[in-house]
């Protein structure tokens, strides 16, 4: 019989092995996490762009635009890195400064106030000039419009923007937040064009257009209404005119955009000073025989406001401000929406701000391929999910004839941080700014208070009623927010009934827009996303359900559904792959961060599927889709792992009878044993580590089983989302769930590291008694007190199939529970017996400190992750998903 220093010598033989293991698996995943990644930028190249069809802020005569894009110094945490081409997107989560010079001349600041221009940029910016701060903005793509100080600038090239961003959101005080799953790549930097507007001293500052018809069509009214601003001096001079007088006022014109033909003009309208500011001035301007903006046909005018100072009967241009408008009528009459008086049946495609090249800073030739690639579909409307998309998309939607669904970036929101105040605020803030900056589109149908929030909490409902009441106070489109299937709670704030349905089955599809139309009769239902997963290359048929041929089937399914049940609308999910904010267990695209949805792929390659919507879009006929020969098979890597591991535990069991005497020991006469352990009788080393290995694999075997079955389950994404912070970290456990192979050979390993991990516990905790114990008894203790969990080695072979019937799935997790739990108290007994401590003491203390590290873990999760809350919400709301 060995002594005690011997197996203690023994004990240490093994470990290096471990320590390699451990430096092989664990070490490089924590390090990962840890090192700072550099960012990966994709860069834009584009200029701004300029002309009557730029998208935000019009050329005209009277303003300037200084462009800012081009070339930027950019620096992580005060060291400087390098540079890069803005616009630009980079691919970390972090904070990074951008600074550039840029060049004024003195007959710029002597006739021009400046102000800063930024269309996007994600997620929070400081912005300063010459080190003299400017703003500070939350929410990055509704964009910055922001006044510079005179005395900050100044003439010459040595003047210094700098705009320091962060993409970095939080899980309870960001919109979005950062737990969402199946989100839009939260890529960082600025996005989208920035430059510098300069504008007279006294200029127009803010146009609103609203255009109304009579109801035989024959005129148009644009009311238009426009706010001014000035310096006092200025103001001074200018309702003095000077020397010889004169008066300052506002002149409206309608003029057809492509053929430049005046439509209609209107008198002079003073600009009258009332204490510091100017009044509004407005005019009502009639058209007839208006030309009507539709999807067919997207007539646009221009208005033009110019501020004029009066001489007499002369007149000097002060200011010119140009807006794109569009005259078309949008009503909601017996629970259908009227476009100009004719039902409207929309046709539309989710599109998501993603390219392969340039991330979410997308240039302008690109947007545009993709709006006539939506057009030539046959669609007649655009979602921009889940965030304001750049003001030139709307503008192309306007010219191509496309309706336009924009919406917040409120998505999977938990009922608890709607009802906060600071994040009420900011979402009040976001939508002011996107109403604001997007309202006179003529493209734009209506307005989106968010997706998938759990809108049966009770702080949703007075959530969406200030969202509502701030909307209609800015504008009179239709409101509406993307429900869950199944849920209509606050459905009955907003005028147009969403709904998202992600299930595949068409009969739960069928039987849930049957619900939803029942329970909102009076109200226009549309569905705002459906859609399913494919495999770009996988042409196996549509027996194959992740296959081109099958995506296309099941368009031509779901719209053949929504025309028999009299829906307003369906919209593809979606015309285009993108990336995912957090890497996603239940895709199939083999990157856990690629969500393969699209109608074209991220390179935008056509699919099969684009074609079926086409001719569902245009009322053609679509060919005959082949069936494939395609069989879904359960993993065999189960029945074999579970073989080898069962047929080499037989050999050892019958082949020594040391062993098959300390197993049956180990497992009937457990007090006994654990005696004889404390007392130094012989129990092999190898024995002890044989038996750790082969329930390690186990182990990892029944884990893998379970974690396979489930990895189609929304539920588990989520949860996997809230509990690993990290995403190297859950993209690391997404590939591994999808690969059991790996996850067995791996799996197995860490569970055998936390098993050794778990003996050095046991030995530290001698300290804090007088009985003296060697590594080798909390090594021997803690290895034979998981002999229970052999009886998963048959059950793992199995258990993938058992649970494909779902009446045995709660069953196998409850024998799983219990044999953990029996091998909890096991292990308890041994830790009494060897460390000669009372057995009650033993098994309160053991508890405790269960229960403590469960508090700690809660604590930690609530507030790092705010994972109660969102398990809560995945409970409430996305079970409904599946």
């Amino acid at each position: 019989m060995p002594s005690p220093s011997q197996q203690y010598a023994h004990f240490w033989v093994l470990s290096p092995s471990i320590r390699i293991l451990l430096l092989s698996t664990v070490f490089p995943l924590l390090l990962s996490q840890s090192g700072e990644a550099q960012p990966r930028f994709f860069e834009n190249g584009d200029s701004l762009y300029r002309g009557p069809d730029a998208g935000y802020l019009l050329d005209t005569p009277t303003r300037i635009k200084i462009d800012l894009s081009g070339v930027w110094t950019y620096s992580v945490d005060g060291h400087p890195e390098g540079s890069v081409r803005i616009p630009a997107a980079f691919d970390e989560a972090g904070t990074l400064v951008f600074q550039r010079n840029f060049e004024l001349t003195r007959e710029h600041l002597d006739k021009y106030v400046f102000q800063i221009v930024m269309l996007g940029e994600n997620y929070s910016a400081d912005v300063s000039v010459n080190g003299e701060f400017v703003t500070s903005r939350e929410g990055g793509y509704a964009g910055i419009l922001e006044p510079i100080s005179e005395n900050v600038l100044q003439p010459g090239s040595a003047n210094i923007l700098r705009v320091s961003v962060s993409n970095i959101l939080s899980p309870k005080s960001t919109l979005p937040l950062r737990p969402a799953v199946w989100g839009m790549r939260n890529d960082g930097g600025i996005l989208r064009d920035i430059f510098l507007l300069g504008t007279p001293r006294l200029s127009i500052r803010n146009v609103v257009i609203r255009t109304d018809l009579t109801e035989n069509l024959q005129n148009a009214r644009f009311n238009v209404r426009v706010s001014a601003e000035g310096a006092d001096s200025v103001v001074a001079a200018a309702q003095s005119g000077g020397s010889g007088g004169g008066s300052t006022g506002i002149m409206f014109e309608v003029v057809e955009k492509i053929s430049g033909i005046s439509a209609g003009r209107s008198a002079i309208v003073p600009l009258v000073r009332k204490g510091n500011e100017w009044e509004d001035a407005a005019a009502d301007l009639v058209v007839s025989g208006p030309k009507l903006w539709t999807p067919e046909s997207p007539e646009l005018y221009i208005v033009k406001c110019t501020l004029v100072r009066m001489r007499g009967k002369e007149y000097d241009v002060l200011d010119e401000y140009d807006v794109v408008a569009g005259v078309r009528k949008v009503t909601i009459v017996g629970g259908h929406i009227m476009l100009n008086g004719k039902r409207l049946v929309l046709k539309g495609t989710n599109w998501y701000e993603d390219h392969p090249a340039w991330g979410s800073a997308m240039t302008y030739e690109s947007r545009e391929k993709d709006i006539v690639l939506i057009k030539n579909l046959g669609a007649n409307l655009v979602r921009f999910a889940g965030r304001p998309p750049h003001p030139y998309m709307l503008n192309l939607c306007d010219r191509y004839g496309l309706l336009a669904l924009e919406e917040l970036p409120l998505i999977q929101t938990p009922g608890p941080v709607m009802g906060t105040d600071q994040y009420a605020e900011l979402a009040s803030a976001e939508l002011r700014a996107m109403i604001l900056r997007d309202r006179n589109h003529p493209s734009v149908l209506a307005w989106g208070l968010g997706d998938e929030f759990e809108a049966t909490h009770p702080a949703a409902r007075p959530f969406v009623e200030s969202l509502a009441r701030i909307a209609r106070s800015l504008d009179a489109r239709p409101l509406y927010f993307g429900a869950v299937a199944g849920i209509g709670a606050c459905t009955d704030l907003v005028d147009i009934a969403a709904v998202n349905v992600r299930t595949t089955d068409p009969k739960a599809f069928r039987s849930e827009l049957e619900a939803w139309r029942a329970s909102h009769r009076t109200q226009p239902v549309i569905v705002a996303k459906f859609g399913t997963e494919v495999q770009h290359d996988n042409r196996n048929g549509t027996s194959d359900p992740l296959s081109q041929e099958a995506q296309a089937r099941f368009f031509l399914q779901r719209f053949e559904v929504l025309r028999s049940l009299d829906y307003d609308g369906g919209i593809v999910w979606s015309f285009n792959d993108w990336r995912g904010d957090r890497p996603a267990l239940t895709v199939h695209s083999g990157d856990p961060t690629l969500h393969s949805m699209g109608l074209v792929s991220a390179q935008r390659e056509k699919r099969l599927a684009y074609d079926a919507v086409r001719s569902v879009f245009r009322g053609e006929k679509y060919v005959a889709l082949p069936l494939g020969t395609y069989s879904r098979g359960a993993p065999i890597i189960y029945v074999l792992a579970g073989f080898v591991v069962l047929i080499g535990m037989a050999y050892i069991y019958n082949a020594s009878r040391r062993f098959r005497e300390s197993l049956n020991r180990s497992v009937l006469n457990s007090y006994n044993f654990y005696a004889d352990v404390r007392d130094q009788r012989s129990v092999s080393l190898a024995h002890s580590t044989l038996l750790g290995v082969v329930v390690s694999l186990a182990l990892a075997i029944v884990a893998s089983s379970l974690l396979f079955h489930f990895r189609e389950s929304l539920v588990l994404d989520y949860l996997l989302s809230s509990l690993l912070v990290a995403d190297t970290l859950k993209k690391w456990v997404v590939e591994l769930i999808w690969s059991p192979l790996r996850f067995i050979a791996i799996g197995g390993g860490l569970f055998f590291i936390a098993l050794v991990l778990l003996a050095g516990v046991v030995h530290f905790l001698r300290l804090f008694v007088r009985t003296h114990i060697f590594p080798f008894h909390a090594y021997t203790v803690t290895m034979w007190a998981t002999a229970p969990f052999l009886i998963l080695v048959p059950v793992g072979m199995i258990l993938y199939r058992v649970i494909e019937s779902s009446m045995y799935v709660i069953p196998a997790l409850i024998l799983v529970a219990f044999l953990f739990l029996w091998v909890f108290l096991r292990f308890l007994k041994g830790i009494a017996l060897i460390l000669d401590v009372f057995p009650v003491k033993a098994y309160i203390v053991g508890v405790l400190v269960v229960a403590a590290l469960g508090g700690a873990a809660y604590a930690y999760y609530d507030y790092a992750q705010s994972a109660p809350m969102y398990v809560s919400f995945v409970l409430s709301t996305v079970v409904s998903m599946q």
